[in-house]
């Protein structure tokens, strides 16, 4: 009566997939739930398919309880598989909450109404019914085929809406998993006697796996979850209270150097091994570059945790033998994300572990918000310092140089500056460091550069009682082989003459004497002259500086300030 070549091996793959889904480490967040009811009621069904249809076929040896009960589950199961794909690609989307609920609400009142009327069939006979000859389909059978391209088409709806939210591969994974399901009821609906709808499930089952819910697309290679995981995680508990116990391994790009790049990832994996077992109520997160994460709800005792995560650091981690004495800095945080993105949030933590690793006070365990203010004036600086650069809004100011024995001004030293969003002035102590991070100082400085030039060729500088102007260069232009080629372009397209503008070179520049010495000699090629500046705060010494060109120095503030503070 039916073919069964396809539903024996879908039920073999069925079993050997589920245990190997269930039994390892996922996320518990919503998608992955689903999933797993996916996983659930697929197996179910393919095996009420088979029990029922083996039961139908030998309906005069089957008592009729006992076939309405297997048809009753396959018919239930089916509808339940249709409602729990559709919830996948819900889930998946990341909805709002209030999408998510009216979509959720809708799609449940379909699935009630559709499950009524198919349990109602004990009473009615209306999708199906049993008697002395066997198995026969009511009038409303095909409502199963209804279940089944409603929450398809649903789906697909909702794909065509919502798909900027994915990434093109997501995108093309959820279309690609719904056509399958598409198809598959087509068939079943055009040639009922094969049980084939089975196997087009799980080719939609591989699709979601492999674009979506496999474990190990969100666990790092250092055995906890990554920082793909943490930000889905997040935004699972974002209408709920949670707490985060986060810290960052101290120095840990000079510890890569003194122990090797193996050596401290095998030491990574052993901390969030220990993590893991000690915590197990938590989730434990490997974010990037040292960082760690414990995420928890409300309850979770974060104190608790640090004080033994502390101690522990207090011991050496032995990896391959080799044993790893490693220092962290803490951060803790808790939200009701109501407030913020996962975005912002995510953004704060890592801003605010970045600062931890460079303050030793971090050693005791902070609360994140302490660092907010840091952390947000940071983020507005960044955002002032791109917008500057795109509208062409760097402003030089020019402090004057006077020389004491003419008793006059002489020259001028150009400052960078910027504004924030409301017109006032950024100290350059704020938002050099965070140029130099970002990689924007190179660009500024050649702004600063350009427009020095170009108020030395539109205003005379005998005029003004100057010879020169100086401009400042950071330590990392002046690693750039590109530096002399494009200060010498700017001069020419300015028709500035190189003399009157004095490069001034940072203390910290002469760090690298062979590679400063390169580019001092391709700079006075072009005709420029030299200045140092904040000298006797760095490593320099008077040997080495008698070997450069400087027409100028300038002493360290501090020295200057000790100097008279106790002569």
């Amino acid at each position: 009566m039916w073919n069964y070549n396809f539903i024996l091996p879908s039920l073999l793959i069925q079993a050997v997939i589920l245990p190997f889904y269930m039994f390892r480490p996922r996320l518990k967040i919503r998608f992955n739930r689903s999933f797993s009811g996916i996983m659930i009621f697929q197996t179910l069904t393919i095996l009420f398919d088979y029990l029922s249809s083996r039961a139908d076929e030998a309906y005069a040896s089957v008592p009729i309880p006992v076939l309405y009960v297997l048809n009753m589950a396959f018919f239930v199961c089916f509808m339940l598989r249709a409602f729990y794909f559709f919830l996948v690609t819900v889930d998946i989307l990341m909805l709002s909450d209030q999408a998510r609920g009216k979509i959720f609400n809708a799609s449940f009142i379909l699935l009630d109404v559709l499950l009524a009327v198919t349990l109602s069939s004990f009473v009615t006979g209306a999708v199906f019914y049993i008697n002395e000859t066997g198995y026969h389909s009511g009038t409303l059978y095909r409502i199963i085929y209804v279940c089944g391209f409603s929450y398809v088409l649903l789906s697909l709806g909702i794909l065509l809406k919502e798909s900027r939210r994915l990434k093109r591969y997501e995108a093309a994974c959820l279309f690609g998993f719904n056509l399958i399901l598409l198809l598959g009821y087509i068939m079943r609906l055009t040639a009922p006697k094969y049980l084939i709808m089975n196997t087009f499930c799980l080719m939609a089952i591989f699709v979601i796996y492999i674009g979506f819910t496999n474990p190990d697309l969100y666990r790092s290679d250092r055995g906890a979850f990554n920082m793909k995981a943490f930000t889905y995680s997040l935004d699972e508990y974002k209408n709920t209270h949670y707490r985060i116990l986060s810290f960052i391994l101290c120095d840990y790009n000079d510890k890569r150097g003194v122990y090797g790049g193996m050596q401290i990832d095998r030491g990574i994996e052993i901390i969030n091994t220990y993590l893991m077992r000690t915590f197990p109520k938590a989730t434990v997160f490997y974010l990037r570059n040292g960082c760690f994460a414990l995420l928890g709800p409300s309850s979770m005792d974060v104190k608790g945790m640090y004080h033994t995560i502390w101690k522990r650091f207090e011991e050496a981690w032995t990896a391959n033998e080799t044993d790893l004495y490693l220092d962290a800095t803490f951060i803790q945080a808790s939200r009701n994300a109501e407030k913020e993105s996962v975005d912002q949030i995510e953004t704060r933590l890592l801003s605010a572990l970045e600062h931890a690793s460079h303050d030793p006070s971090y050693l005791t365990l902070k609360d994140e918000p302490d660092t907010v203010s840091i952390i947000d004036q940071e983020v507005g600086v960044k955002r002032a310092l791109e917008m500057a650069l795109e509208r062409d809004a760097v402003e030089v100011f020019l402090q004057p140089l006077y020389d004491a024995r003419t008793e006059s001004i002489i020259a001028a030293e150009a400052l960078c500056r910027i504004r924030d969003e409301q017109g006032k002035l950024i100290s350059p102590a704020i938002f050099i460091p965070i140029a130099e991070q970002n990689g924007y100082i190179s660009q500024l400085g050649e702004d600063v550069f350009r427009k020095t030039c170009m108020f030395i060729r539109d205003h005379s500088l005998d005029s003004l009682g100057m010879v020169w102007i100086n401009v400042n260069l950071s330590p990392i232009q002046c690693m750039s082989n590109e530096l002399a080629p494009s200060l010498a372009k700017i001069l020419r397209e300015t028709g500035v003459d190189a003399n009157q503008i004095h490069l001034e070179i940072t203390e910290e520049s002469m760090v690298d004497y062979s590679l400063l010495e390169k580019q001092i000699h391709a700079l006075q090629n072009e005709g420029f002259q030299f200045a140092l500046d904040d000298y006797g705060s760095g490593y320099s010494n008077l040997t080495r500086v008698k070997h450069y060109p400087f027409s100028n120095i300038k002493l360290d503030m501090e020295l200057v300030r000790d100097y008279f503070a106790e002569r």
